[in-house]
């Protein structure tokens, strides 16, 4: 495999997304630079298989035939041996039942799976935020982070490089209870023209409708910066599948990820 020295590359873009059309937004993230990571290709002029890695530990693979993937199968082993004897993370997306088969092949005695679903905004959705009295929305910035349970720095730290990173060029927003956080959303990745949503709500202030007017929020910042907004989750996350709909997110693919245990 190669590694690309330039990954900002619509033609490397456009081969990945005929592939896998709803590829993850931590791709595009790293391919923008947004974060940091990597994009292998088996042939730099003429690529069957893509293979990109975040520095958090996560992964990608999509290939255009097993034969190819195979080829490749042994570079994919390496970088998962690597991360194990280093205690690190290894958790990879899968773009179709094609590389399905391959990891299974390659390392299917070494990691477990998981279905999830990946949602696309609809831009045809009214995005309206109505506001909830006794509480008030802020940006994401030190001082939330600082106060967070769920997103503090350490959050941003292993996601984005370092948090003001985050506070650059990702997005979120935090619904606060006087100076209690008690709801969030975030962008855990962001590219130049899409965002992942990440999303919590302390249980005590759960069934308010407050995971609602977070995400509703973040959603008209997104369309603000021309970010459509992305939303991904386990195929069993009732509360989360029924919330995106709510918001009206539209559903693209289930699709597996491997993952190793630490």
């Amino acid at each position: 495999m190669h590694l690309l020295k330039q990954q900002k590359d619509s033609l490397m873009k456009e081969g990945i997304r005929q592939i896998d059309p709803a590829y993850p937004v931590f791709v595009d993230a790293v391919m923008d630079g947004f974060i940091q990571g990597n994009l292998y290709v088996d042939d730099e002029a003429h690529p069957l298989v893509y293979f990109l890695e975040a520095s958090c530990g996560i992964y990608y693979v999509a290939g255009r035939s097993e034969v190819e993937l195979l080829r490749c199968s042994a570079f994919i082993v390496d970088v998962y041996e690597r991360q194990k004897r280093q205690n690190r993370r290894f958790t990879i997306f899968s773009a179709n039942p094609l590389t399905d088969e391959m990891l299974k092949k390659c390392l299917g005695s070494h990691l477990n799976e998981m279905e999830r679903h990946a949602y696309v905004y609809s831009q045809t959705h009214s995005h309206a935020t109505a506001p909830h009295p006794g509480y008030r929305v802020e940006r994401t910035n030190e001082q939330v982070m600082t106060a967070s349970r769920t997103f503090p720095p350490s959050y941003y730290e292993a996601y984005w490089g370092e948090t003001a990173r985050f506070l650059l060029k990702g997005i979120g927003v935090a619904i606060l209870d006087g100076e209690n956080v008690v709801s969030e959303c975030v962008s855990i990745f962001s590219s130049e023209d899409r965002a992942e949503i990440d999303i919590w709500t302390d249980e005590t202030y759960r069934g308010k409708g407050l995971a609602l007017m977070a995400a509703q929020h973040l959603i008209s910042i997104c369309l603000e910066k021309k970010r459509t907004p992305n939303w991904d989750c386990d195929v069993h996350h009732l509360a989360s599948i029924k919330l995106a709909e709510k918001l009206g997110f539209q559903r693209l693919k289930t699709y597996r990820l491997f993952y190793g245990s630490r």
